[in-house]
């Protein structure tokens, strides 16, 4: 899933090289986030800027309110969390289908 969610993000934010994604937990709490390496602040930059509907949609897919200020929101989910940036970068049904098969979410 990582190669994929690299090429999608590198895709999405073309002004700053993405080497690699993580999918992270949120230190010891619950809730997931995406690391971008290596600039991941650079990164999120960009992407607040280009897609300001993110804030709205991290909402809907349950991030927390105070992490929407931080570099990339946090979800209760991976589930979640691949809704969010599927619904924000406007993903075809074919591409979310195939994230969704290459993740194993249902």
């Amino acid at each position: 899933m990582t190669q994929l969610l690299t090429f999608l993000l590198s895709r999405a934010v073309p002004e700053v090289y993405v080497a690699s994604v993580e999918v992270k937990r949120w230190s010891s709490k619950e809730g997931y986030f995406i690391y971008v390496e290596p600039h991941h602040v650079d990164f999120w930059g960009y992407f607040r800027i280009k897609y300001p509907h993110y804030r709205h949609l991290a909402l809907k897919h349950g991030a927390e309110r105070f992490t929407l200020g931080h570099c990339c929101p946090k979800f209760p989910t991976q589930e979640d969390l691949l809704g969010w940036v599927m619904d924000v970068l406007n993903l075809t049904q074919g591409e979310r289908d195939f994230l969704r098969l290459y993740k194993g979410v249902k």
